[in-house]
């Protein structure tokens, strides 16, 4: 008759398992925590990532990696994007132009477009106008062209002498057509 054989195990002991071929793997126990599940969504993401390194630079793939590990880690993408996009554009002011818009560290300024408060037949915005700078100084965009705040002003004066010819000729449309001394 055989009597059984107790054996008492410390951690340590657990820590690592011997294979036949002496290598040495370590136990459930001291793996880390199994990332979540991928889902679907975070494996189309992780595959377009790895196209998007496709002959880019070692910085650019770095990048990448670092936002696919994130993702492997969550399991799923928006979270980690939304939280990449919040590092790529923090919402900070600009800090040349109180009247430019864009946030972050950017070259390029402008403010909101502002148009007049009809639109044409078709449902157009007309006479857009807003300021711009795009590295040469600011200009005033109107009528699709980028002026100097002089050239701006003439544009402005052209349109006020329009305006009055308009005002003549609806004043006409409104006399009567019957009057022969008008």
């Amino acid at each position: 008759m055989k009597t059984a054989t107790t054996h008492t195990t410390t951690a340590s002991a657990l820590a690592a398992a011997t294979a036949p071929t002496g290598k040495v793997h370590p136990l459930l126990a001291d793996l880390p925590p199994a990332a979540p599940a991928l889902t679907s969504r975070a494996a189309d993401v992780l595959q377009q990532l790895e196209q998007a390194k496709e002959g880019q630079d070692a910085n650019y793939c770095a990048f990448l990696d670092l936002v696919a590990e994130e993702i492997r880690k969550a399991g799923d993408s928006p979270a980690v994007l939304d939280n990449v996009l919040a590092l790529l554009s923090p919402k900070t002011p600009c800090t040349a132009y109180a009247w430019c818009v864009k946030t972050g560290d950017h070259d390029e300024h402008m403010n909101a477009c502002t148009s007049a408060t009809c639109t044409d037949a078709y449902g157009r915005e007309v006479l857009s106008v807003n300021l711009i700078d795009w590295g040469q100084g600011v200009k005033v965009g109107l009528l699709d062209l980028d002026l100097t705040p002089g050239e701006a002003r003439d544009k402005l004066a052209e349109l006020r002498t329009h305006l009055d010819h308009i005002e003549r000729l609806i004043a006409l449309a409104e006399q009567d057509p019957t009057r022969a001394d008008q």
